[in-house]
């Protein structure tokens, strides 16, 4: 089986690079899609990819500084959506061209140590006859157009997570991911759903009846091969984390308000320690 990488990236240069260590191992097809860094020192050398392409930085250099100040103020993400969207369409409509059974995207800050996970999903998809395998943030509030947490998910939600996606070839092939349109600018998630959502309708298909899902959080940490940035996963046990999201997936937005609540006092008190 052949399997092709479309990577979105930024900065995080030493965690792509050592990706695509791994990824040269497993003789996948890398496809590296760069947003610049503004920094020659954390630009990928485009040699060990079979296709890299950097495009310019949206935030006007400093892209960092930018979402770090979003997600202290607590504010929706402008620039993120917009990158991401533009970079993985540039990305799945280079791919399509090359001999792949399946493609996996991911961004910079997640990192590949080895497919054995990825490799068990797909042959899950394969079994379940399933067409685009994602995370999904089930029980959560994510944002809407207008900027505000109003867009609860619940347990037929078509939102998938960026940070770690897989379809088949067959599906870029006619189109998938290789135009995706900015449907929310504040909501990279909803952008990636809709656009299955329309290859879909397209197809006559639908989302449930082609979607196998990896997992209803975000990050899960039992994924054999792939590592989450550090910063975005939960820091409680992971038996405790897989429990409560299980209670989320189970009920409505009332019972994920109260979670949610609790949480949040937890967090806050944490972070003053």
């Amino acid at each position: 089986m052949k399997i092709g990488f479309v990577i979105s990236m930024y900065d995080e240069i030493n965690i792509v690079n050592e990706t695509i260590k791994k990824l040269h191992e497993n003789k996948c097809v890398i496809i590296v899609i760069q947003s610049d860094p503004g920094d020659k020192k954390k630009i990928v050398n485009s040699e060990i990819c079979d296709f890299y392409e950097m495009m310019s930085d949206i935030s006007d250099g400093n892209y960092r500084e930018k979402i770090e100040q979003e997600h202290k103020e607590r504010k929706p993400e402008f620039v993120g959506p917009k990158a991401l969207t533009r970079n993985f369409s540039k990305g799945f409509s280079i791919i399509k061209n090359f001999d792949v059974d399946y493609v996996v995207a991911i961004t910079g800050d997640t990192k590949i140590t080895s497919l054995d996970g990825i490799l068990k999903i797909i042959k899950n998809m394969e079994n379940s006859n399933k067409m685009v395998g994602g995370t999904r943030n089930v029980g959560y509030d994510m944002w809407g157009e207008d900027g505000e947490l109003n867009r609860f998910q619940d347990k037929k939600s078509t939102q998938i997570m960026p940070q770690f996606f897989i379809t088949s070839t067959f599906a870029v092939k006619n189109g998938l991911f290789c135009e995706i349109n900015r449907t929310n600018k504040y909501n990279t998630e909803q952008c990636l759903g809709d656009e299955i959502l329309r290859y879909c309708k397209e197809k006559n298909i639908k989302f449930l009846d082609c979607f196998y899902r990896i997992c209803d959080f975000a990050y899960p940490r039992f994924l054999e091969g792939i590592e989450y940035n550090p910063e975005q996963l939960s820091k409680i046990p992971e038996v405790f984390e897989k429990f409560i999201n299980w209670i989320r997936y189970c009920n409505g937005k009332t019972v994920n308000d109260i979670i949610t609540y609790f949480f949040k006092r937890i967090e806050g008190s944490m972070n003053k320690n």
